[in-house]
């Protein structure tokens, strides 16, 4: 699945229980905008349309800025600009509604308390959903799901493919281009690891130079499917050589060894939890 229907998924999904909600407490007293509380019969209609529509829109608004921005700023300067701009997208669904429902005067309508609850919850609703992506973004998608769920609380097995892929004369590149230099670096080829996204490839860890990759058999077609992430990255690498050229002097090489078999995976740590494996599998593709 692409990053994009991902983040379409995930909004609709998180828009299906805010409407959810949203409609438990206007029973306790909020009404919608136009004063009027749905039956239940016309909110269950409408609930599809209610996830799917914001989920589209903010779901992309997330993907856009993920996708464009050619070098992601802080954490808190991403979120500042995700929320402004789904702010003014709120701010253009109430405007719609008022041009198209409303009989009300445009100042009475955008005083109205009932305006304000709404576009003040749609603003939240959405800032959780944003900080949920972020997280996930931070500990993995998979690992973030595992965590919340706790299927792994107790030490479990798993057949798993793991490789692990390794920069190419890495000490001699760090001692090129220093520090500073040696860590844009990395985090350059990091970024590029993105295309192993639609291989279903699950990032387990960054280790200095190396990246451990991972797959749970029951998701992948073929062992083929691995070999091709590998290959897909080495091409992304490939048609970016004048960009590290220009900016670092040199073009980045990395070789892959990878396994398969049965490890065991665990949730572990208290101050900073963490879904661990492992098994001769990783030792033998560390190896390799």
């Amino acid at each position: 699945m692409s990053t994009w229907l991902q983040h379409i998924k995930f909004y609709s999904w998180g828009w299906l229980f805010a409407s959810v909600f949203f409609y438990l407490l206007r029973q306790v007293g909020i009404e919608y905008p136009h004063g009027k509380n749905l039956l239940l019969s016309q909110f269950l209609l409408l609930l599809p349309i209610f996830a799917i529509v914001p989920g589209v829109i903010f779901g992309s608004l997330q993907y856009f800025f993920e996708r464009n921005i050619k070098r992601r700023p802080p954490l808190p300067v991403l979120l500042i600009r995700i929320f402004l701009v789904q702010l003014a997208a709120i701010s253009t669904f109430s405007l719609g509604y008022f041009f198209i429902f409303s009989s009300e005067s445009f100042f009475d309508f955008i005083t109205s308390a009932k305006v304000f609850i709404f576009n003040f919850y749609v603003f939240f609703a959405n800032l959780y959903f944003a900080l949920l992506v972020e997280i996930m973004r931070l500990i993995g998608r998979s690992n973030f799901i595992k965590l919340v769920t706790g299927r792994f609380y107790s030490p479990k097995e798993e057949f798993r493919i793991f490789m692990f892929i390794d920069l190419n004369s890495s000490t001699t590149i760090a001692e090129k281009l220093g520090h500073i230099a040696y860590s844009n670096f990395i985090k350059d080829c990091y970024s590029d690891l993105d295309v192993v996204n639609q291989f279903d490839t699950e990032i387990y860890q960054y280790v200095g130079d190396e990246v451990v990759l991972t797959w749970q058999q029951v998701n992948i077609q073929s062992i083929e499917q691995c070999i091709d992430a590998f290959w897909a990255y080495i091409e992304k690498l490939s048609s970016k050589a004048s960009y590290y050229d220009e900016r670092y002097g040199v073009i980045p090489e990395f070789k892959a060894g990878m396994s398969l078999g049965m490890v065991t995976v665990v949730e572990i740590g208290e101050f900073k939890k963490e879904i661990a494996y492992h098994g001769n599998t990783l030792n033998t593709a560390s190896r390799i």
